[in-house]
């Protein structure tokens, strides 16, 4: 698991606690209605927010999302190590059907990229389909999703209506197709081509294009105050 330095965590959690300050300063500008902080886990990652009623059938939330995952697989003749690591802010607009039922739309701003690093299994990998004798030699993948995602889903609670403790569920997606890119070692570059190599970041990219939606499914605790 990739563990991020303390200098980087502190500087997003000031920046999560900054816009959190404001967002909240103008919740209650804005509006008379209670004011709730949540938290929670999900495919997004941790998430932290606060969220408030402006209508008698919507709401507005904001929250910080942070995921930071690892895991291993086999492709091609390499193993990768891989890391799916997210740092975003959500904003997001509820409309209520109901007490708590409600429609969500909104985005996701920030970085969401997954990434790997490659090495021969058994001495060789394939790439475009040809297997190349490739000890010592290794290749990076990235793919690195849209700074900006709409996001829609579905979900309950994040009600507001009375003081206390509540639960929340969200389920929905965040748009958008991630841009792939390969990078080979030198030696591994002059074994199998440069056009073998692009013509492999293009099957990576023919994959990554089907993941048009990344599914985001939350749930967690909030206080009203």
């Amino acid at each position: 698991m990739y563990i991020m330095s303390t200098s980087v965590l502190k500087r997003k959690a000031g920046v999560a606690l900054a816009s959190f300050a404001l967002f909240g300063a103008a919740l209650v500008t804005e509006t008379a209605q209670a004011v709730e902080l949540f938290g929670g886990i999900g495919t997004t990652g941790l998430e932290i927010g606060l969220g408030s009623r402006i209508g008698s059938n919507t709401g507005l939330r904001m929250d910080a999302e942070f995921l930071d995952y690892s895991r291993s697989f086999d492709r091609n003749g390499a193993s990768y190590d891989t890391k799916l690591k997210f740092s975003t802010l959500g904003v997001y607009g509820d409309y209520f059907l109901g007490s708590s039922f409600r429609f969500t739309a909104g985005a996701l701003i920030g970085q969401r990229k997954a990434s790997g690093n490659g090495v021969a299994t058994n001495g060789t990998i394939t790439i475009n389909g040809t297997t190349y004798p490739a000890a010592g030699e290794s290749v990076d993948a990235e793919a690195r999703f849209p700074s900006f995602a709409p996001y829609l889903g579905i979900g309950f609670g994040h009600a507001q209506i009375s003081k206390g403790l509540s639960f929340y569920f969200d389920a929905g997606v965040a748009i958008g197709k991630a841009d792939a890119k390969i990078t080979a070692s030198p030696g591994l570059v002059a074994a199998a081509g440069q056009p073998n190599i692009d013509a492999e970041q293009r099957n990576l990219q023919e994959s990554v294009d089907k993941l048009k939606f990344f599914p985001a499914v939350k749930f967690g605790l909030g206080y009203t105050f």
